[in-house]
């Protein structure tokens, strides 16, 4: 699939993955991720909020599960990282029509759950052989993401103050 989105380099190491020590407690019994998504900048997703249709043309996935910073994504659903993998065979066929699947967890860090679970959603992708998707990671994370946007309400809901 090709997209019209520019792909921020991607700073994760194949030796990331591979060192078990990187894996959260959660995630040891799980495969390594092998897919390396791309980034997408938090003004790509503003654009694709402001432009295109959530759920058709781009989806947010959040993959926080108890450590919600008060805001969100405004269109993000909710997966959580700990139950994604597990959840995946069905998730493919549901996520799948949409071009572009944004993954974000806090920070995104090279080793947070957001790039593992865009990392494996990719490689659900790549192991059927679909093409209609692509996953992206967002850069910074929810932090990055309020900090650009938090106070633009069209962008952002806060839950409190």
């Amino acid at each position: 699939m090709a997209s019209t989105l520019p792909a921020t380099p991607n700073p994760i190491a194949a030796n990331l993955w591979s060192d078990g020590h990187n894996a959260p407690e959660w995630a040891t019994s799980l495969p390594r991720p092998k897919s390396y998504p791309a980034h997408i900048e938090a003004s790509d997703l503003a654009e694709l909020i402001h432009t295109k249709e959530a759920g058709k043309d781009f989806l947010v996935v959040d993959v926080r599960r108890n450590d919600w910073e008060n805001a969100f994504v405004r269109t993000a659903i909710n997966l959580p990282a700990q139950s994604f993998h597990q959840s995946l065979p069905a998730l493919i066929p549901l996520l799948s029509p949409v071009p572009i699947v944004v993954f974000h967890c806090n920070s995104c860090t090279a080793t947070g759950r957001g790039p593992r679970i865009a990392a494996w959603y990719q490689d659900g992708l790549n192991e059927r052989g679909i093409k209609t998707s692509e996953a992206r990671i967002l850069t910074g994370g929810i932090k990055g993401w309020v900090a650009q946007y938090g106070e633009e309400a069209d962008l952002t809901v806060k839950l409190s103050h």
